[in-house]
């Protein structure tokens, strides 16, 4: 990016946030860096070059570019797109809360959803018995795995991926997840509202009182012992 307009400015701003304040590894950073200077580059094809000027309508027609591509910038897949849409959505909320910003305009506009990812091996009327075996009970242990089969079934991912979230993978509010593959590869993919739900009934009803036996760790889901 170059130091010219205003968004360019703004964008460093919530990168350096992110990096400061809530300690965003590298490459979530790239991968926001990216996807910001693609917006950036469709609101300067507009004449808009100051983050005060971006309305809902920029918001939702920058989301319908990205499906259906533009001369020199390719559509992209329904998760990629839904990935940008979390860093434009992020973006402007900081703006937002910092006062940059009278308004959100990215606020009302939600990621596309991506397709269900399963395994193969796994037919519907299975993750359906999973969903109803670990939805059984009101317990703390019950409400936990309820919400892990809800994050794998809503997001896709492995259950190793699942197992090793922090809190701070998840953001409830964006409706999204990011996961650490082999090779400490990093995405962010969308949550579904089942998996927001099972995870805010997990963190609010049952969490808490399962971390008392624990040292603090930052982990998402935790063992009798408050471990992970």
């Amino acid at each position: 990016m170059t130091q010219g307009s205003l968004i360019e400015r703004s964008t460093r701003g919530w990168l350096d946030h992110l990096r400061v304040e809530r300690g965003a590894a590298a490459n979530t950073l790239t991968s926001y860096r990216r996807d910001l200077e693609r917006y950036r580059r469709f609101l300067d094809e507009r004449g808009i070059n100051d983050p005060v000027a971006v309305g809902e309508s920029d918001v939702m027609d920058f989301l319908a570019e990205l499906r259906d591509g533009a001369p020199e910038r390719p559509a992209l897949s329904a998760a990629s797109a839904a990935r940008t849409i979390v860093a434009v959505r992020g973006f402007h909320k900081f703006l937002a809360l910092e006062g940059e910003t009278p308004t959100d305009p990215a606020g009302a506009v939600a990621p596309p959803k991506a397709p269900k990812r399963l395994p193969k091996a796994i037919s519907l009327d299975d993750i359906e018995r999973l969903l109803s075996a670990a939805s059984v009970g009101d317990t703390p242990a019950a409400l936990r795995d309820r919400a892990i089969v809800e994050v794998l079934y809503g997001s896709g991912a492995r259950i190793s991926e699942a197992v090793g979230l922090d809190v701070d993978d998840i953001d409830l509010e964006q409706g999204s997840v990011r996961l650490m593959g082999k090779g400490g590869k990093e995405r962010i993919v969308p949550l579904g509202s089942y998996a927001r739900e099972a995870v805010t009934a997990y963190t609010v009803r049952a969490r808490p009182s399962m971390a008392i036996k624990g040292k603090g760790t930052p982990a998402l889901f935790l063992n009798q012992r408050g471990g992970r």
